[in-house]
C-alpha cells in the first residue's frame, strides 16, 4: 500500500494509488455481490419494496458488482492521489518553513 518517499519531504510515506484503488474496488465488488446474493435468497426489504426496486438476478448482481469494482477503484485511486498531494505539500511546506533562510 505504501509507495516511494516524497521528493522533498524526506521520510514521508505516500499511498500507492494503484494498490489502494484495487483494494477499495475489491471490497466494493464483494460487498455488492454478497448483498445481491442476500437479496436473491431472502427477498427485498420493505423499504426497497416501497421504492419498487426489482429483485436482482445473478447476472444483474454480477454486473452491478463489476460496476462497483470500477467505481471503487476510481474512488480509491483519486483518494490516494489527493492524500499524497496533501501529505507532500504539508511536509514540503513544513521543511521549507523550519529551515533558516539563506540570503
Amino acid at each position: 500500500m505504501w509507495c516511494s518517499k516524497c521528493e522533498n519531504g524526506g521520510s514521508v510515506k505516500k499511498l500507492c494509488p494503484m494498490s489502494f484503488g484495487v483494494a477499495v474496488g475489491i471490497v466494493s465488488f464483494f460487498a455488492v455481490f454478497i448483498w445481491s446474493l442476500w437479496v436473491i435468497r431472502y427477498g427485498m426489504s420493505p423499504m426497497m419494496s416501497e421504492m419498487h426496486m426489482p429483485v436482482p438476478t445473478l447476472s444483474s448482481g454480477f454486473v452491478h458488482a463489476l460496476l462497483a469494482l470500477i467505481k471503487g477503484f476510481l474512488f480509491g485511486f483519486f483518494v490516494a492521489l489527493i492524500y499524497d498531494f496533501c501529505v507532500c505539500c504539508k511536509a514540503c511546506c513544513k521543511k521549507s518553513c523550519d529551515a533558516p533562510s539563506k540570503k
